[in-house]
């Protein structure tokens, strides 16, 4: 399993923030939440997929490199029934918020525990 280093993280009721470095391996995890959160119709589409690959077919032989421009400076959302995860790639790091009621809160960090280097 992939683990890398948790930079920061903030906590509230509905919401939760964690930092990690910028590092390809962060597609997974972010992956991983969107399985969790069950928001299917995003999950094969996050973050790279082949040309020719039809909508939801599950294939990343051909993942976005993460030093792309288009992850400098930019935010991507997801949201589903009431539950949203939001992504910020920045220079060096990755933002991940997360706003969902109490039992989101806790799939998210159990989780992320998973990828979370000791």
């Amino acid at each position: 399993m992939v683990k890398i280093k948790l930079l920061g993280v903030g906590k509230s009721d509905n919401y939760s923030h964690y930092e990690f470095p910028k590092v390809q391996e962060v597609f997974t995890i972010v992956r991983a939440l969107l399985m969790e959160l069950r928001f299917s119709q995003y999950i094969w589409d996050a973050f790279g997929r082949p040309k020719g690959k039809q909508y939801l077919e599950p294939s990343f032989d051909k993942e976005d490199d993460i030093k792309l421009a288009k992850y400098l400076d930019t935010r991507y959302s997801f949201e589903e029934k009431g539950n949203q995860l939001e992504v910020i790639f920045g220079k060096d790091k990755v933002f991940l918020s997360i706003y969902g009621d109490a039992e989101t809160q806790k799939k998210v960090s159990k989780t992320l525990n998973n990828f979370i280097k000791d």
